[in-house]
């Protein structure tokens, strides 16, 4: 008999929790949205995906690889900004984190 009650318990807890959130769905639309007639505004740009997979050559990677591996010695940043805005570049984007999971830096929320 507890164990029927700890599992009908967990059911409605798990169905509660799964379905009492509000889900963002995404709207088909023909038309561009505000904040991607931004980002059509801003036109030529550069993302910058500097982090632990540089340092493996590599492009994709699963996240396993150590984090005792990302060791930058000698970066200038100034010259990735000089040759983007040398080359028409309106904007840069540096990923901080990264689909494997890689962040660039500690933060509260990682």
């Amino acid at each position: 008999m507890k164990y029927s009650f700890v599992t009908i318990l967990f059911l409605a807890l798990s169905l509660h929790l799964g379905y009492g959130q509000d889900q963002i769905l995404p709207v088909p639309s023909n038309q561009p949205s505000p904040a991607q007639q931004k980002q059509i505004a801003r036109k030529y740009g550069m993302f910058i995906h500097f982090g632990i997979n540089t340092f493996h050559d590599q492009e994709w990677t699963d996240g396993s690889k150590p984090a005792s591996s990302y060791r930058p010695t000698a970066i200038d940043a100034d010259q990735w900004i000089k040759t983007a805005k040398d080359a028409g570049m309106k904007y840069v984007i540096l990923v901080a984190k990264h689909h494997e999971g890689f962040c660039l830096w500690d933060s509260k929320l990682t």
